[in-house]
């Protein structure tokens, strides 16, 4: 067979079912090698969308998908989503072509740059590959570091030349990850740290949502009546309403829930992944200590003292160290309490009448909130409305909302929501976006229609960066002009062939959400935002 048709076998192989991309001529053998598999291949209309979806079926499935590109712009143009997979800790598979062989040693040629040396700050292993001969080790090896812990993105380029090459191999197999269990040691170090704490509280993060131990890990807090935080990507593993649930935690203000955690003797890190937040800024310079518990051992400069680290299956070293406490219990100690009572203060807060046409965040996702069901999955774009979305909607179980939160990458909601409804048996896919994030990759409109995507987006228009303008504000007590201008929303649903739901009031919100769940393609719903009352909560002391 050829190199191509030798790569799209271990692709199979290794269970790869979904490729995202925009071909070139230099992935002409791969694509025709493409055509005659069981693998599907989803053409999208830029590159940094069909890694953005790749990036999201990885988050979503635990299992990696590939996006595709060609040498030179095409491969560039894919990075964004690449780092995003790679620091939201997805698995990924970013395959490029490239010129032939002969011309990668020359000092200049036509598209052609370094792409191992492109990908690999953005990735967990990038290669190019030289011979056919490589192709099997190759892909079951890049295959097997984008899901061992931790995973990420991973990367190879084709060359032209060596996909046309003619070789006999077959494809080797992806190693079976096996279970690691945390030495007994460990247990017995983090049961006499818990037990000589009297102010403990769990900072839960999206590692638990990987490791499907957020049930677990519910009943862990439950028996020893600890408090629980998350991180924006570990919403949902604990109920908003739950009488421990201290909400999320990571704004870039003090919030609520920091004030909670600043007098805690001990702060149980449990599958918390440090690139959503800094330790240090929600931890009053990293004053208490640390148990860490998760599937790889932390890192040593985060800001905080960690003091015994736990790492192996989450979910057995939660259930080790419940059996060794016994029925020791700890209860809300008062700051966290204080902090639990505004939380809820502010989530009961009245909403205005139908008719008002001032449309706040806050009110803006208690009506989402209402609507939302359990089946439904809903992408946040990066700008403010992530920060409000992170805060203030609560989802109804872990994994429900997807953030982009190590990257923190804008362009990610619309491509990503196109994959959330894809894989979703029920329910709807639900992004919100900010006018800014929405036309980063707005060209993908018309991907949305091609795959009759039931998704809806809500479009918050503001009209210019507002997140940059109140980071300049806080710093300059000035900005720069940060505004722009939007199309006319329903003339571009028609010209991409939407549905277009123009919200002006309260009252039209429900409804508009309602009637999404009826329509089979794409729902583009616009309301223009209000950000008046700012961003971070208003403290009623000065403590």
């Amino acid at each position: 067979m050829t190199g191509a048709e030798l790569f799209v076998a271990c692709l199979e192989a290794a269970g790869i079912e979904v490729i995202y991309g925009l071909p070139g001529e230099e992935n002409t053998a791969l694509m025709l090698a493409l055509k005659t598999s069981s693998i599907r291949f989803v053409l999208t209309r830029h590159e940094q969308s069909a890694a953005f979806m790749a990036s999201v079926y990885g988050r979503m499935t635990g299992r990696p998908a590939a996006c595709l590109a060609t040498l030179g712009p095409g491969a560039t143009n894919l990075v964004t989503g690449v780092a995003d997979a790679t620091l939201d800790y997805a698995p990924l598979l970013a395959i490029t072509g490239q010129g032939s062989t002969d011309r990668l040693a020359l000092s200049e040629s036509h598209q052609v740059i370094d792409l191992t040396a492109l990908f690999a700050p953005v990735t967990k292993h990038s290669q190019t590959l030289m011979d056919a001969g490589e192709i099997p080790g190759a892909v079951a090896e890049a295959l097997r570091v984008a899901t061992a812990p931790r995973p990420g993105a991973v990367h190879l380029s084709l060359p032209e030349d060596v996909a046309a090459q003619d070789v006999e191999a077959r494809p080797r197999s992806v190693p079976t990850r096996t279970r690691v269990i945390a030495h007994s040691d460990a247990i017995a170090n983090a049961t006499s740290l818990l037990s000589n704490a009297e102010m403990p509280m769990i900072v839960a993060g999206a590692g638990v949502v990987r490791a499907g131990a957020a049930h677990r890990l519910v009943d862990f807090a439950e028996a020893h009546d600890l408090p629980l935080a998350t991180t924006f990507m570990g919403n949902g593993i604990v109920a908003a309403t739950h009488p421990l649930s201290l909400g999320t935690i990571g704004q870039p203000f003090e919030d609520h829930v920091d004030r909670a955690v600043r007098p805690a003797d001990l702060v149980l890190a449990i599958g918390f992944d440090a690139i959503e937040t800094s330790p240090a800024g929600f931890s009053g310079d990293g004053r208490p200590r640390v148990l860490h518990i998760a599937e790889t051992a932390a890192a040593a400069d985060l800001g905080w003292e960690v003091v015994t680290d736990v790492a192996g299956d989450i979910d057995a070293s939660l259930t080790a160290l419940s059996s060794a406490l016994g029925d020791r219990q700890w209860g809300i100690f008062e700051e966290a309490r204080k902090a639990q009572e505004k939380i809820r203060s502010e989530r009961a807060r009245p909403r205005p009448s139908g008719g008002s046409a001032q449309l706040l965040p806050e009110d803006i996702l208690a009506v989402v909130e209402e609507q939302l069901r359990e089946q439904d999955t809903v992408v946040s774009g990066v700008g403010t409305h992530k920060l409000k979305v992170a805060r203030s909607l609560a989802a109804k179980r872990p994994g429900q909302i997807i953030i982009a939160n190590g990257s923190a990458g804008m362009g990610m909601a619309l491509p990503g929501a196109m994959v959330a409804a894809e894989l979703q048996q029920q329910g709807r896919a639900i992004a919100i976006v900010g006018d800014g994030e929405f036309l980063m990759n707005v060209q993908d409109m018309e991907t949305a229609v091609r795959l009759k995507s039931p998704l809806t987006v809500l479009l918050w228009e503001d009209g210019g960066y507002g997140l940059i303008e109140e980071k300049q504000e806080s710093e300059a007590g000035s900005h720069t002009d940060l505004a722009f201008g939007n199309p006319d929303w329903a003339d571009l649903c028609r010209a991409f062939k939407w549905r277009h739901i123009p919200v002006e009031t309260y009252a039209d919100l429900a409804p508009a959400l309602r009637s999404c769940r009826k329509s089979e393609g794409p729902v583009l719903i616009t309301l223009k935002v209000d950000y008046s009352e700012g961003l971070g909560p208003n403290f009623d002391d000065k403590s």
